[in-house]
């Protein structure tokens, strides 16, 4: 017979059993792997789970080190990862991949405390992501493969862009160089003109890639933003509608920005000439305003890709207008090359002028509403103030080389004979001798045993087996006076660093004509008269 006593003990008894078999079968029932680790990274307890993930019976997993089954891959031998983060105080919840069980785990470890606040022992939980991560693999997959499509498409609509006036141009030269072969001499000098503007056509069109791309050289000086304004504006204004007007705020003693006079005036030009071809036939506004303006650090906003402006001062250009307005197709392909809503694509319009903003390190902000008009926000950044002048002490004048340059000897280096051919012949027409070399390597083998004969280096930058840069790097080994002009297609950037510093070298932009190679030579002349260095003493 059980007295009170043994009938509560019984109880407490029965239901210890009960609440132990009930956390047993609810530990079992749980699809994420649980195991309970000791300090010393051994195993005391896991669940099915866990137990069929190993392809083990519970039974056998007790007394294996948790290293040696889940974290034996990419851990040091003999340690478990997570031990050390939770004695550090840090949270134990990574995502990592477990080749050895082929699958990407979620894993959290919880610690378990005695009475004295010590790690006795740890949970891990790992659930299985495999699923999700494949997803999220097989998304960003599809991001990627959508945005090289639209890249593709970009570079499509600009080839095409560019082949369709290329070609025009190329129909023009080849169309008056046909009739010139039959014409009067009286009549050929009008299609040698028609030649000259066509070529001015293509130089023009690659100096707008070169903008398109960022990469168009700077010209930098201290412009007057509201000087600008005004004096484009006039240009234009007579070719304007009547029903057109212009509105100017234009906020007085604005700071002077630096940058490229040409390319900020094309900015301007390219935003109202849009305005007014937005009003069309209507009677509109084009309003036209320029302000400081400020950007607080931690309050930037952001441009129209979404990139945050960074801190800082800036002259603020907006050209507005309350035309038709853009949908927010329009707005979404606007930048594209050769992308028009007035005829089919011609130029590089919009895309040239956000690469000049990018390189004068600019920013700009659009918004429009369909049938209402758009607005242009254009922030160029203020260069810090000034430094006062300081009058360096005038040295005496060095005497000059007895030897007039346009009356010397160059060293015409490029890859291309009939550029050769015709560098040669403008060089030959300004009174020089030319000798020719087909790339850095045999330039610099021609100057070795010719230099006593050579007066100036003139020299393509992207060549076979050795470039422009490295043949002045070398040249300039040689010496530090010999002049050297830099002539090339692609934009100044790549020589900037090393010429910037060297009077004695220069750059001129490809197509040129007679009238800019003698005024270059001439710069390059007088730096030469005006230095005495023999050895070389600029940084290569």
């Amino acid at each position: 017979m059980l007295v009170d006593g043994d009938l509560t003990t019984q109880f407490l008894y029965e239901a210890l059993s009960r609440g132990k078999r009930e956390w047993e079968l609810t530990f079992d029932a749980v699809p994420d792997l649980i195991f309970i680790t000791d300090t010393q990274h051994t195993i005391t307890r896991a669940n099915r789970a866990m137990a069929d993930r190993l392809g083990l019976r519970p039974s056998q997993i007790p007394g294996r080190k948790c290293y040696e089954l889940f974290h034996e891959i990419g851990n040091v031998p003999g340690t478990c990862p997570f031990l050390k983060l939770l004695e550090e105080g840090e949270a134990a919840n990574v995502e990592m991949e477990e080749q050895h069980l082929g699958g990407f785990f979620e894993i959290s470890v919880s610690p378990l405390y005695n009475e004295f606040g010590e790690i006795t022992a740890c949970v891990h939980v790992a659930r299985d992501v495999t699923e999700r991560k494949k997803a999220e693999e097989y998304r960003l997959a599809l991001e990627q493969q959508l945005q090289q499509t639209q890249r593709l498409e970009s570079l499509g609509v600009l080839s095409g862009g560019i082949a369709h006036d290329f070609n025009n141009i190329l129909t023009i030269i080849l169309g008056h160089c046909a009739m010139a072969r039959t014409a009067q001499p009286e009549e050929v000098q009008k299609h040698l003109e028609q030649i000259e503007q066509a070529g001015n056509r293509a130089a023009d069109l690659c100096r707008q890639m070169l903008n398109y791309a960022g990469k168009s050289p700077l010209l930098q000086t201290e412009i007057d933003l509201d000087v600008q304004v005004r004096e484009v504006v006039s240009m234009l204004q007579p070719g304007f509608k009547k029903k057109v007007s212009l509105r100017y705020q234009l906020e007085p003693g604005v700071p002077l920005i630096k940058g490229d006079q040409g390319q900020v005036q094309q900015i301007i030009m390219n935003l109202v000439v849009n305005a007014v071809e937005a009003i069309g036939d209507r009677k509109g506004t084009v309003a036209i305003s320029l302000a400081r303006h400020t950007v607080p650090p931690g309050q930037a906003g952001h441009d129209v890709f979404g990139n945050a402006i960074a801190p800082g001062s800036y002259v603020c250009l907006e050209v507005s207008d309350d035309g038709c307005g853009m949908s927010e197709e329009t707005r979404q392909r606007i930048f594209e090359p050769f992308f028009s809503t007035k005829f089919t694509g011609r130029g590089l319009g919009m895309s040239a002028t956000m690469g000049i903003i990018r390189s004068h390190n600019g920013a700009l902000q659009l918004s429009s509403v369909l049938g209402e008009g758009s607005s242009f926000r254009i922030f160029f950044p203020t260069p810090p103030a000034a430094c006062p002048r300081v009058e360096a002490e005038l040295a005496p004048e060095p005497p000059r080389q007895s030897r007039d340059w346009l009356e010397g000897t160059v060293l015409l280096v490029d890859d291309e004979p009939e550029l050769r051919l015709v560098g040669t012949v403008l060089l030959n027409g300004l009174g020089l001798s030319v000798i020719t070399a087909c790339n850095g390597r045999e330039a610099l083998e021609i100057y070795d045993e010719r230099s006593g004969e050579i007066d100036l280096v003139l020299m393509d930058l992207t060549m076979p087996e050795m470039d422009g840069v490295e043949a002045y790097q070398e040249l300039r080994r040689k010496t530090a006076s010999l002049p050297i002009l830099f002539c090339s297609g692609y934009g100044k950037k790549e020589v900037s660093p090393f010429i910037d510093r060297d009077p004695h070298a220069a750059f001129l932009a490809k197509p040129y004509n007679s009238e800019q190679m003698r005024n270059m030579l001439r710069k390059l002349k007088e730096a030469a008269a005006g230095s005495g260095t023999d050895q070389a003493d600029y940084p290569v």
